[in-house]
């Protein structure tokens, strides 16, 4: 698929979290059109599904911290292991295969007691799991 400089406008707009109805206004176009070119580019695989993101700043019952994972044993079925142990829990939202005296940090966010639940009920009890160390965010600037 070519890309029409429509479609990379909106590529633009998506990536920032605009919505529809302030991309119609922005690109003088009807909502109708939007939907189109964006259901075209996720068909295309330009866009991979819809990104959340909640405002932490308005929400004082959110939190958001990142956690370092190191396990004793790093096979490649140790890996999948501990993927698929954490698929399904609710407060991970992304794990990143790192280097260094790590293997893993981990993006959570939700309540503070549910990250906490998670790190001392279920990290903490997980076979392979050597180290753990959780960094809270306190303030986040964005460039």
């Amino acid at each position: 698929m070519k890309l029409k400089e429509l479609d990379l406008e909106l590529l633009d707009l998506f990536k920032k979290g605009e919505e529809v109805r302030e991309i119609t206004k922005k690109l003088n176009v009807p909502q109708s059109t939007v939907y189109y070119h964006y259901n075209k580019l996720k068909k295309n695989g330009f866009i991979k599904g819809l990104k959340v993101e909640i405002d932490y700043d308005e929400s004082n019952t959110y939190e958001k911290a990142f956690i370092l994972v190191s396990l004793n044993s790093v096979h490649t079925t140790d890996f999948e292991r501990f993927f698929q142990d954490l698929k399904e829990d609710k407060v991970v939202k992304e794990i990143f295969e790192v280097s260094g005296h790590w293997d893993f940090i981990l993006s959570v966010s939700g309540q503070k007691d549910d990250i906490i639940n998670f790190v001392h009920e279920k990290l903490q009890n997980m076979q392979n799991v050597k180290k753990i160390q959780s960094i809270f965010i306190m303030r986040h600037v964005e460039l």
